[in-house]
């Protein structure tokens, strides 16, 4: 196949070249296209008005790849659209250091990089892995590449991509296909004062907070199973509108509105 490989961590994470390894000598066709830094918490986020500046960059086998000034979703269409080999068979974001389960993915770089693909027409995996003092990025590397080979045998519907969850430690090889937990974590914020006397506010959680549905992402993987859990993009509330269309409101207009 050939791969668009991208993420949030920058074109130099162990993540990365792990999954790069793991699928070039799978005899995938793969090209890497990341941001020039760590780009984590960046969601969605795109550049509309600036030029994108791209890089060649040596990879571990010698081929080249491309650093970009950008977000991970500008990387992402950037490599489907102008960058990657034609045609683009599959997106792959990652390997993140630490995980994207829960409501995390919506702030989620790796996620944003997968869902811009989709978005596109493209099939996507955004695989992550938990953080830990000793990662083991050859076991991500591992699993990344057992996922490529099986995702189109999957039947993901266009528009949906995969989001893969490794843990620490890992206590079953086989994964389960999991619902998020879409509880957001008890967020709070840290104040203190600059050496101008100003106030600045740090934002922090405490994991220990949030609820976890049984069964779900979360649930899992503290439990040392790996997930996968099928996610799509922006959609219209679609119950929402029906009900809302079914019923009948007063339309005001404000007086010498022109309206």
């Amino acid at each position: 196949m050939n791969i668009l490989l991208t993420n949030d961590d920058g074109i130099t994470s162990p993540g990365l070249h792990s999954a790069y390894r793991a699928l070039t000598m799978a005899g995938h066709t793969v090209t890497a296209v990341a941001p020039d830094r760590e780009r984590s918490g960046q969601s969605h986020s795109v550049n509309f008005f600036a030029y994108l500046q791209v890089t060649e960059v040596k990879m571990p086998d010698g081929s080249i790849g491309y650093s970009v000034n950008g977000t991970p979703a500008d990387c992402s269409h950037l490599g489907c659209f102008a960058l990657a080999k034609d045609p683009v068979d599959l997106v792959v974001s990652g390997i993140n250091t630490d995980t994207n389960l829960g409501y995390d993915a919506n702030y989620s770089g790796t996620v944003a990089a997968a869902l811009e693909a989709v978005a596109n027409g493209f099939p996507a995996l955004a695989v992550s892995q938990e953080r830990s003092p000793e990662p083991d990025w050859a076991l991500a590397g591992k699993l990344t590449k057992e996922a490529v080979n099986l995702f189109h045998g999957w039947g993901i519907p266009t528009g949906v991509l995969v989001n893969m969850n490794i843990p620490a430690h890992v206590t079953d090889p086989a994964w389960i296909w999991v619902p998020l937990n879409l509880n957001a974590v008890r967020e709070y914020y840290v104040v203190d004062v600059d050496s101008e006397g100003k106030k600045r506010y740090k934002r922090t959680r405490d994991e220990k907070y949030c609820v976890v549905d049984p069964g779900s992402d979360i649930d899992l993987s503290r439990q040392g199973r790996i997930t996968l859990s099928p996610l799509g993009p922006v959609r219209s509330e679609r119950d929402t509108l029906a009900r809302l269309r079914s019923q009948t409101f007063e339309t005001r207009r404000a007086s010498g509105s022109g309206l």
